[in-house]
């Protein structure tokens, strides 16, 4: 199980507060959960061009670099990861734990970082046309960022991509008749950027557990809170506070416009 986070803001701005000092901070979140299989951010300086720095190493075991990155990470966007990783291809360890297998994700203006499993990776793989030769590691999640890809460029739509992931994952569950799992994945959660807007998309299958600092809401249930010159969207709340949950199945959509954040929540259930 993973740990997200990300901001948007009416200019440039910084979440090492949420990173690094807040109550249930990233860092503490993956020290208190024992995310130990990575870490990574990725900020846009500007709309198009973003800059991801990753690591193989436990974040709690890797601070020094961690807060460094951190402080250096401004932008009008920003997204960060802490990784437990999923194995669904049953691989031994040393094939789970690298760079190229640390998110965020990025290929050309996108970012990406995902909580969950997507149990039908080699299978997604082979129906993702060109985008199967950018997949670098052996990490699922990274076929759902470019399975997400493809289906913007298909259906030149951010929305109507969301909507479309689980129905795809399901079909082709169905048509390769896969016994080794009941369902193509346990969660879609996902923090994406086009370093224009920022999107948010709670989407579980079933709750595991409770929240790992406060522990009073689903694990899989991502939240946001809306400041004055930003918004933050995260896997859990970073400290107490009117934090706004993201509901199952709900896409959260955030831009700025007249120098000022609008956000709007897409309910998938109906």
């Amino acid at each position: 199980m993973c740990r997200l986070l990300g901001a948007i803001f009416t200019g440039t701005g910084s979440i090492e507060h949420h990173l690094l000092n807040s109550e249930c901070s990233l860092f503490t979140q993956a020290f208190k959960g024992r995310q130990s299989d990575g870490w990574g951010i990725g900020f846009y300086p500007g709309e198009n061009n973003p800059i991801v720095f990753k690591s193989d190493k436990p974040v709690y075991e890797d601070r020094e670099e961690f807060e460094k990155t951190a402080k250096a990470a401004r932008g009008r966007i920003i997204i960060a990861h802490v990784r437990k990783a999923s194995n669904p291809r049953g691989l031994a360890r040393e094939m789970l734990i690298s760079v190229e297998n640390s998110q965020p994700f990025n290929y050309s203006k996108y970012v990406f970082v995902h909580n969950g499993t997507i149990n039908i990776p080699d299978e997604v793989s082979r129906r993702l046309g060109p985008y199967t030769k950018l997949i670098e590691g052996r990490n699922d999640s990274e076929v759902y960022f470019y399975l997400l890809l493809s289906l913007i460029e298909k259906e030149g739509d951010m929305t109507t991509a969301f909507r479309k992931v689980e129905q795809t994952l399901v079909e082709i569950f169905m048509e390769e008749k896969v016994s080794k799992f009941e369902t193509p994945f346990t969660s879609l959660n996902t923090i994406f950027s086009d370093g224009s807007r920022l999107y948010a998309f709670t989407r579980y299958l079933y709750n595991p557990g409770s929240s790992i600092c406060y522990g009073d809401v689903p694990v899989y249930e991502m939240c946001f809170k809306i400041d004055r010159n930003y918004i933050v969207v995260a896997s859990e709340k970073t400290e107490r506070g009117d934090w706004v949950p993201l509901k199952n199945n709900n896409l959260l959509v955030c831009w700025a416009e007249g120098g000022e954040l609008r956000y709007n929540v897409l309910d998938f259930n109906v």
